[in-house]
């Protein structure tokens, strides 16, 4: 799936201390322009410089945390009858701090067939230094079992975020939004609440959960195309323009390819919504560069 809302640059520059090893050190400048004309419905430039530090305490516990100050424009208005974009129109100034825990054991960085990854991270915008004042938690939980005797291997894979302004409504542009990547069988920004002129909201809240069967598609030694069947379940809730923020599920069955090459895996995807509404968007097929899961 190419997202075709982002064109950006970002210029990272990570060192490694030679006398503290587990301590890395992450410089960044950036700068992001965003037609979230089609979704939104407004532009957005982003543009700002960070910092983060990350501590390894083993080879599987990982802490970091990290500051960045950006200059936010909203633009180009898709029209200025609803709230939702007119509440993105202007300059703002943010201090955003980041906070993250995770622990991982997988086997594998691109197609794990064993092994668990729990991931927390805590994105935090003061009310005191920031114009768009926020709050944003987000939940990874990954889970791989081998199959004994055999390459195949069953998968659980989790995500949930809450996100909640410390002003007044949050912003789009803070919001969690789901599909494509995120939920297979349905459009990028296909699931999820949309105001009476079509705009697009996003939620205050997620989750999705995944079941699924993985295995070599060719069995020899040899093995690069791996084969998955998976489940997916999962909704998008309570955003702040809206009204009704009941959780409403959705769900999709599909099958992947992934082509594992020297750049990395290629996969194709196919899966098709079990569960939607009407409002939603679906895509069937989809291509990413990387594992599909």
């Amino acid at each position: 799936i190419i997202n075709s809302e982002d064109v950006k640059f970002d210029l990272n520059y990570t060192q490694f201390p030679i006398n503290k090893p587990k301590l890395s050190n992450t410089y960044s400048i950036f700068n992001q322009e965003n037609d979230y004309t089609s979704s939104f419905g407004y532009k957005s430039l982003r543009q700002g410089l960070g910092y983060k530090i990350n501590f390894a305490q083993n080879e599987k516990l990982i802490f970091g945390s990290g500051l960045s100050f950006e200059k936010v424009k909203g633009f180009n208005a898709k029209n200025d009858s609803s709230p939702a974009i007119t509440d993105n129109i202007g300059k703002f100034e943010n201090i955003n701090f980041n906070f993250l825990i995770k622990y991982d054991s997988l086997n594998n960085f691109f197609n794990p067939s064993n092994g668990v990854l729990n991931q927390l991270s805590v994105n935090f915008s003061p009310e005191e230094l920031s114009d768009n004042s926020y709050i944003k938690f987000t939940l990874k939980n990954k889970n791989y079992f081998s199959l004994s005797d055999s390459k195949d291997f069953i998968f659980f894979i989790n995500n949930y975020g809450y996100a909640e302004s410390l002003k007044s409504k949050l912003k789009t542009i803070n919001t969690y939004s789901l599909g494509g990547n995120s939920f297979k069988g349905f459009d990028y920004k296909g699931i999820g609440p949309l105001d009476s002129s079509g705009i697009y909201l996003g939620g205050n809240e997620f989750f999705t959960s995944t079941l699924g069967y993985g295995s070599s598609f060719i069995f020899d030694d040899k093995d690069n195309v791996n084969i998955k069947l998976f489940l997916t379940t999962g909704s998008i809730w309570n955003s702040d323009y809206v009204t009704n923020n009941d959780i409403d599920l959705r769900s999709s069955l599909g099958i992947s390819l992934d082509f594992i090459t020297a750049i990395g895996p290629i996969s194709f995807s196919y899966s098709s919504p079990l569960e939607k509404n009407n409002e939603d968007k679906t895509r069937e097929f989809s291509f990413t560069i990387g594992s599909s899961f």
